[in-house]
């Protein structure tokens, strides 16, 4: 009976085997075939770079480069013997060495000692190094002097995820090269393209997950198409996907800092259990919202930087959506929260208490002892009150019959005041006084009747059985369901709202706090919402607009200090008196 061929994995049959097939990579190969052809190539090589980025394949190619049978070339061929014996791995010229296993003083000189006998098969011996980190420090003394006077025909590639760990007397006898980590658009299209070789349907969101979830390694991308292949047959899609790796991050962090910036406390409870029963490592959900909300102030500070951002255009556009429900300061605030939160991970044996109390300082500020907590409190307080940033008081509430009497009243007392003696002016004063106390006291009256006429909403309260995290979760699908339908003014201001409660009949809307010309917006086009509302939901809700309260910052003083003369000037008017130096002038 014939062997059954053992079955190879996706990563290694499509390994890059020439220059133009190392993807992600062009500064490295371009460095390499131009100094091939100017003969200037070095006989030491440092590769470094995340994994899975092609450090191992591009060190072959280069063994291929200086043994091909029509070179050395910056284009080897592919199909003479000895690129064949370099690709199967049977060239005896081309040694590949596991640093891990073979990182002691011993195997270094055993290396020392061979590197100077001449090629056996190939034009010269090519030895790949890899994970060079972890060689001792005694073998890397006894390499340094190989790597000073190399023997002829002798090149090293020394490869490793951590060139810091490299000795300096190392690195300096080589020519570094740093790998980058694969875009995501670059490894979406080459699983689309290695899918297609495979005779597998791979739809477009679908790779893009995969390219997320790969974090920037063609190894562990194809890694994952390969256990998709198996999972879903012939068609792959985000189902597929879905099942493989849980719940979409990308999806899941959204949903998070969504719920962050209503106040939602009960949905981000929902979430976190939700990726507990996943299995999920909350260590790692916690560096992935701290990279989510990094990516959101990224997005705020630099809007027209699409560059700073490793994210699809989809995904920045829907970033950039997201960062309008934000203030700089509340993104500093939460990122703070989640980085003490990472930190305490470190020590706690309880991450999931550690995350969620880090989230619920985010999300409901009340429960957050800081000062810039308390800061977010005083300002809810003011904006009660009707009290403005910067002013000393309360506006003045609309005025009464009553008032307007006490005023002119007060007004005609004071002109007939004017007029008699000064018995009659002390009389016309304390009258006046006190119609300014009752003034006074009817202004405080309005404006406690119009806070009490008015109760600021509570986010994120009132649920029913239809989640308001389901629509949340779909927000996206009916704003552009209502571009599709030819609305362009309400789309653009529903981006930046958030469900934040359903009770059934009343959905409720939060617009960030420099966005309340919303809801005016919304609010005249209420009935187009409705019909949406209606159309994919099944629901025709009442809807309510409120604008949300954000999470102040740092309070910085703005005002710069006063001059002298200001300073003088302010203390004659209050004070009433000419200050006085110490000689008495």
């Amino acid at each position: 009976m014939a062997e059954e061929k053992q079955y190879q994995s996706l990563y290694r049959r499509y390994r890059p085997q020439g220059p133009d097939e190392v993807l992600g990579q062009e500064h490295v190969v371009r460095g390499l075939m131009g100094a091939v052809r100017e003969g200037r190539l070095a006989h030491a090589f440092l590769f470094t770079g995340p994994r899975g980025t092609g450090k191992t394949s591009t060190a072959r190619i280069l063994a291929k480069m200086v043994n091909c049978e029509q070179g050395p070339t910056s284009e080897p061929c592919g199909i003479c013997s000895q690129c064949i014996a370099i690709r199967e791995g049977q060239h005896l010229d081309v040694v590949e060495i596991d640093a891990a296993s073979h990182g002691g003083v011993d195997d270094a000189r055993d290396l020392r000692e061979k590197a100077p006998t001449a090629p056996v098969q190939g034009r010269e011996k090519v030895y790949i190094i890899d994970e060079a980190q972890r060689l001792s420090r005694e073998a890397f003394d006894a390499l340094l002097k190989v790597f000073e006077e190399p023997p002829t025909g002798v090149r090293f590639v020394l490869a490793t995820t951590e060139p810091h760990k490299m000795p300096a007397t190392i690195v300096g006898r080589c020519q570094r090269f740093d790998f980058r980590r694969g875009g995501m658009e670059v490894i979406a299209e080459h699983l689309i393209r290695v899918a297609k070789e495979e005779g597998v349907a791979l739809t477009e969101q679908a790779a893009q997950a995969m390219a997320r979830e790969s974090e920037g390694s063609f190894r562990d991308a194809l890694s994952l198409l390969d256990q998709a292949s198996v999972l879903g047959g012939a068609s792959i899609d985000e189902d597929v996907i879905a099942s493989l790796i849980g719940s979409g991050r990308t999806d899941v962090q959204h949903a998070l800092a969504d719920a962050v910036s209503v106040g939602d406390a009960k949905g981000m409870f929902e979430i976190i259990n939700r990726l507990v029963q996943e299995g999920q490592d909350l260590r790692h959900v916690t560096s992935e919202t701290l990279g989510h909300f990094r990516d959101l102030m990224l997005a705020k500070s630099a809007p027209d930087q699409a560059g700073v951002l490793d994210v699809s255009d989809d995904e920045a556009e829907r970033l950039r959506a997201q960062t309008a429900k934000f203030s700089q300061a509340e993104l500093a605030r939460v990122i703070g929260l989640l980085l003490a939160a990472q930190t305490d991970m470190r020590w706690t044996t309880s991450p999931r208490l550690t995350l969620e109390l880090a989230l619920v300082r985010a999300t409901i500020p009340e429960t957050d002892a800081q000062p810039h907590a308390l800061i977010s409190r005083i300002e809810r307080l003011e904006r009660v009150a009707g009290i403005q940033p910067g002013d000393g008081g309360p506006p003045p509430a609309a005025t009464t019959t009553e008032s307007v009497a006490s005023r002119d009243s007060a007004a005609s007392q004071d002109s007939a005041a004017s007029q008699d003696s000064a018995a009659s002016q002390d009389l016309a004063a304390s009258q006046d006084l006190a119609a300014s106390q009752d003034l006074a006291a009817s202004q405080e009256a309005d404006v406690e009747a119009e806070v009490v006429a008015s109760p600021v909403p509570v986010l994120g309260t009132g649920t029913s059985a239809i989640d308001v995290s389901a629509i949340r979760a779909s927000w996206g699908s009916l704003v552009q369901h209502l571009r599709s339908g030819g609305k362009a003014v309400l789309p653009s201001f529903l981006e930046v709202a958030t469900p934040a409660a359903f009770d059934g009949e009343t959905l409720e809307l939060a617009f960030p706090p420099d966005r309340r010309f919303g809801v005016t917006k919304v609010e005249e086009r209420e009935s187009e919402l409705r019909a949406a509302l209606r159309e994919l939901f099944g629901i025709e809700p009442r809807i309510r607009c409120v604008v949300r309260e954000a999470v102040a910052g740092i309070v910085v003083d703005e005002d710069p200090p006063l001059s002298e003369e200001e300073a003088l000037a302010r203390l004659r008017a209050e004070l009433g008196a000419e200050p006085t130096t110490e000689g008495g002038s």
